[in-house]
């Protein structure tokens, strides 16, 4: 029998295939990861904007006419659907000499994703005049 006249794959050629066809898989598997997790850190990032905007807004009547430092939250712990771990600060100070009855409210909430701490902070002007 001839060599030349017989049709299908080698085995060698089925191992390469199969090589790379792995190397796809695995290549897919990864990626897939990376999205699923980066998917999450922007999700626990939106919800702790969101809880800061909030504690913003919340205290931004707490400023007075006339300017005064105060923390009214220093490291509160919150429950935040999806954040482990969720602390907020919230902190009114005196931005301009100029301007007394000018107030900043400054809202930081940190959590933890992961091994790591992160944190976001949401600050508001307010003119209590």
């Amino acid at each position: 029998m001839d060599s030349s006249s017989e049709s299908g794959f080698t085995a060698v050629e089925l191992l390469v295939t199969l090589f790379v066809a792995a190397l796809f898989l695995f290549s897919g598997y990864q990626l897939f990861n990376v999205v699923l997790n980066n998917g999450a850190d922007a999700r626990n990032l939106s919800t702790a904007n969101n809880l800061a905007y909030n504690y913003v807004r919340q205290y931004e009547t707490s400023a007075t006419s006339t300017c005064s430092v105060q923390t009214p939250l220093n490291n509160q712990t919150v429950t935040a659907n999806g954040l482990s771990g969720a602390t907020v600060t919230v902190v009114i100070t005196c931005p301009l000499a100029t301007a007394p009855s000018m107030s900043r409210v400054e809202a930081t909430v940190k959590y933890t994703s992961g091994n790591e701490t992160k944190s976001t902070t949401r600050a508001l002007l307010v003119d209590a005049s």
